[in-house]
């Protein structure tokens, strides 16, 4: 019966350690949140989130400059295709009428 009753105030003795622990959590979380409130929390974690994302992408940008180099050449590209598409025509149209007058010629 001894070590029953040594194993009782063991686990007793773990549970009040494990509750003292969450009530000094808690109590550091609930005057948190009286002192920012909780949007203060929420902006402060979505801060922290999006400088993590931008270190990421810093990171990888880093790693791979040749890939961000043509990504962005690829959107410039898309994005100013009309105005290359008419300069392109511009300056291509001299030569398409010689190509013109060259096939009428030999018809």
């Amino acid at each position: 019966m001894s070590k029953l009753a040594d194993q009782v105030m063991a686990d007793r003795a773990a549970r009040d350690a494990a509750r003292a622990a969450f009530d000094a959590h808690y109590g550091a979380l609930k005057a948190d949140i009286e002192e920012r409130g909780v949007a203060g929390r929420i902006a402060d974690e979505t801060m922290e989130q999006a400088k993590e994302v931008f270190d990421e992408a810093v990171a990888v940008a880093e790693a791979h400059p040749g890939v961000i180099g043509g990504t962005i050449t690829a959107l410039l590209l898309w994005i100013f295709r009309t105005t290359i598409i008419t300069w392109a025509g511009q300056a291509l149209e001299p030569v398409l009428e010689k190509v013109k007058e060259l096939g009428s010629e030999h018809d």
